[in-house]
């Protein structure tokens, strides 16, 4: 084994317990920040501030482990430009998951209305679930596993989606077997889909964020309660088979810019 070898080894080795030590931390933060703050502030509040801590401390992160400056740790962890077309299919997957709602009303006869302060929920999602889990799984993990650790797509992405699908092992408390099960099956299901959204979006999190805001929009809905545990039952297994439709536009609109180029 080659000196040069030798160190491109230790580097991987000592990037990957960067990003997992990271990983941790923040992912603390999330959890306990927005469930201490949440008994003070309201839960958009608590998503609002412990989103912005997290990203701070993402970047404190990678300037202290891999040398980045502010402006290069927002870059690294996927606070970039988009590829407009990444975002478009996420958009495209989000419109046909947000379809659900009508369905499930037109077939079941139950009344469903938008919450009352819906547009506050959704703000609280966004940053929560768009930008604060997007940072954490993609862009920290994910992009610093490919980037830093010199880690394969599929490597990373295998990484990032046993940390995704152990972090949602936390649904199976407080909520009924069937939604922890459903939802851990999920993470696993969209770890691949998501990666690629954020692969082909330049490395950004911004695609992912929109299709796993619109993954979350249950929550912006009143739905009678006698429909509405088989409404969130469905609306989670829809979730499984709506993020696999990435897949039908990697030839597409996801195509790799060096692929259009050649």
């Amino acid at each position: 084994m080659t000196t040069m070898t030798r160190q491109a080894e230790t580097h991987s080795r000592r990037a990957v317990s960067a990003i997992l030590i990271g990983c941790a931390m923040m992912f603390v933060i999330l959890e306990l920040g927005v469930t201490a703050l949440a008994a003070l502030l309201d839960q958009t509040w608590a998503a609002l501030i412990v989103t912005a801590i997290m990203v701070l401390v993402a970047v404190l992160f990678e300037r202290q482990a891999f040398k980045h400056s502010a402006a290069e740790g927002l870059r690294a962890i996927g606070f970039g430009r988009p590829n407009p077309r990444a975002v478009l299919v996420a958009a495209i997957i989000g419109f046909v998951i947000l379809a659900f709602f009508p369905i499930f009303s037109l077939i079941t006869g139950t009344h469903i209305s938008l919450k009352p302060n819906w547009l506050w929920i959704l703000a609280g999602a966004i940053a929560l679930n768009g930008i604060g889990e997007e940072t954490l799984f993609r862009g920290y993990v994910f992009g610093g596993l490919c980037r830093e650790a010199g880690m394969s797509f599929r490597q990373a992405g295998f990484i990032s989606m046993v940390i995704f699908a152990a972090v949602h092992l936390l649904l199976f408390v407080g909520n009924p077997f069937f939604v922890g099960f459903l939802g851990t099956l999920i993470a696993v299901s969209a770890a691949f889909p998501m990666a690629y959204l954020f692969e082909r979006g330049n490395d950004t999190i911004w695609a992912p964020a929109v299709l796993h805001v619109a993954t979350h929009a249950i929550r912006l809905v009143d739905i009678s309660e006698s429909h509405y545990l088989i409404a969130v039952a469905f609306w989670l297994l829809l979730q499984m088979g709506m993020v696999f439709l990435v897949f039908l536009f990697l030839n597409s609109l996801l195509k790799p810019q060096s692929a259009e180029q050649g």
